[in-house]
C-alpha cells in the first residue's frame, strides 16, 4: 500500500472517530460534498487542503504522519506466551487492560493502589512486548491496531470467559446501563448464518463506539462488557421427554 493511500485511510479513520462527516469537510473547504467524496476515493487531496482538513480535526499534518507511522508498527495480536505472561500477573493484566482503554498514567495511579515506581515498572513490561510506548513524563502511547484481538481460545480469552461465567451473569440486569435479552426459537441454517453476520456487525459497532469514546474523560466512561452468543441448543430437561434421541445434526 502506498504512503499516500495510508495517509488518506488514516485521515478517514480520524474523521470518523471525531464524528466529522464529508459534509462537514465540504463546508470547511467551501466545496461540494460530492467533490470531497471523489477526492477521498481517488486519494487526490492537495497538501493545502490536507492541512485544512487536519485543522478541522484539531491536529496538524505532523500529527497525521505520526499516526500513519504508528499504524504501520501497530500490534495485531500477542503471542500465546505473551498472553500467558499477562494472565499470570493480575497487576500486569490490570494495567494492560487500562492502557488499552486509553487511561493515562495519572488516571491509573489515581484509581488503583499502585506506587509510581511499581506502575512504571509494569508499564515498561508492556513496552517490552510492544503493547505500548512509554514516553517522557509517563505519557502512554498504545501500539495496537483497531483490529487488535486476543488469541482465539487463548489464555486471555479463557481468563475472561471464566470470570464471565462466574461473575458477569451473577446479576439480575435490572440496573442503569444493564440489559439482558434471551430469545428462543427454531431457525433454519440460513437464518442462523444471517444472525452470525448481524452479531459480528454488532460487535464491530461496539468496537467503533469504544474507539470514538476513547478521548472522553474517564469519569464519563464506564467499563462495559458485551456478551453475544448463539448456538443450536435445547434445554436438557426437554430432552428427557423425547420419544427418540435427538440425532439431528446442524448443517
Amino acid at each position: 500500500m502506498s504512503q499516500s493511500i495510508q495517509i488518506i485511510i488514516t485521515l478517514k479513520q480520524v474523521l470518523k472517530a471525531k464524528g466529522i462527516k464529508y459534509i462537514d469537510v465540504a463546508k470547511h473547504l467551501c466545496m461540494s460534498e460530492s467533490s470531497i467524496k471523489r477526492q477521498f476515493t481517488q486519494g487526490d487531496i492537495s497538501l493545502s487542503r490536507l492541512e485544512k482538513i487536519c485543522d478541522l480535526a484539531g491536529m496538524d499534518i505532523v500529527d497525521l504522519l505520526e499516526l500513519v507511522q504508528l499504524k504501520s508498527m501497530q500490534l495485531e495480536q500477542l503471542s500465546i506466551q505473551q498472553e500467558r505472561k499477562l494472565v499470570s500477573d493480575t497487576k500486569l493484566m490490570l494495567v494492560a487492560v487500562s492502557v488499552l482503554n486509553n487511561l493515562t498514567f495519572e488516571e491509573i495511579y489515581a484509581i488503583y493502589n499502585f506506587e509510581q515506581p511499581e506502575l512504571i515498572k509494569l508499564l515498561l513490561q508492556l513496552e517490552k512486548i510492544s503493547l505500548i510506548q512509554l514516553r517522557p513524563d509517563n505519557k502512554i502511547k498504545t501500539l495496537v491496531s483497531r483490529t487488535f484481538k486476543w488469541q482465539s481460545n487463548g489464555p486471555i480469552q479463557r481468563y475472561f470467559e471464566n470470570h464471565i461465567q462466574d461473575d458477569f451473569f451473577n446479576c439480575q440486569f435490572n440496573h442503569a446501563g444493564e440489559l439482558r435479552i434471551v430469545i428462543n426459537g427454531m431457525l433454519s441454517t440460513g437464518s442462523n448464518q444471517t444472525m452470525h453476520k448481524k452479531i459480528k456487525q454488532l460487535a464491530q459497532n461496539f468496537n467503533d463506539l469504544a474507539y470514538k469514546d476513547q478521548n472522553i474523560g474517564f469519569n464519563r466512561r464506564y467499563g462495559s462488557t458485551l456478551v453475544i452468543a448463539i448456538r443450536p441448543w435445547e434445554l436438557p430437561e426437554f430432552n428427557m421427554y423425547r420419544r427418540n434421541k435427538n440425532n439431528k445434526v446442524f448443517r
